[in-house]
């Protein structure tokens, strides 16, 4: 039986329960970490223990989804496939014996069955397919910089010194103007 510690984003498990579960039983467990936005360790963990049976120890119940949905997949898979969950942050499921695991398993099921129509706790973060650098605002100053560069009355570079912008947030910047002007003119063709 393969005894797991699944980390997401270095939220590790206490180690005194650590130790409470594993001393002495499991000499050696399995670490598997992943960071934000990825699930490759977790997915390799569970194809592990789709195959030998066994252990989750993690710290939270939210390091198995990012969705109440998506935890109610997660532990009915496990329920499906006889997999004991530890789960640091409630003391009752860290008993291993198999009867009060299963009943502390089956609760928590019925607890997200209710949860899915309810959203996660705004203070966890939320793994995002599109995530990335926030938007850069055009500077103040940018309707009077860019008709003079336009126009070669300044260059790129002085543009950018009176923008307070570095090389490659000018030329995003330009583009995404362009962009903007482009989609604007289209509107305005088709209103005549």
């Amino acid at each position: 039986m393969a005894v797991c510690i699944y980390i997401y984003q270095d939220n590790k498990p206490d180690n005194a329960v650590l130790g409470r579960i594993c001393g002495g039983i499991y000499d050696s467990p399995d670490v598997y970490s992943d960071r934000a936005g990825e699930v490759s360790s977790y997915l390799r963990m569970k194809q592990k223990l789709s195959e030998e049976g066994g252990i989750i120890i993690t710290s939270s119940i939210y390091n198995l989804g990012r969705s109440n949905v998506n935890i109610l997949k997660e532990l009915e898979w496990m329920l499906k496939h006889r997999i004991t969950l530890a789960i640091t942050d409630y003391p009752i499921t860290t008993q291993i014996d198999s009867m009060t695991n299963r009943i502390a398993l089956k609760t928590l099921i019925d607890v997200f069955r209710k949860l899915t129509d309810k959203p996660l706790p705004s203070d966890l973060p939320v793994r995002h397919s599109h995530a990335g650098r926030k938007k850069i605002p055009f500077p103040d100053n940018w309707e009077v910089l860019y008709p003079q560069w336009q126009a070669k009355k300044i260059t790129a570079v002085e543009f950018m010194q009176k923008a307070g912008v570095r090389k490659g947030t000018f030329y995003h910047l330009v583009k995404e103007y362009q962009k903007k002007q482009g989609e604007s003119r289209r509107r305005n063709d088709s209103g005549k």
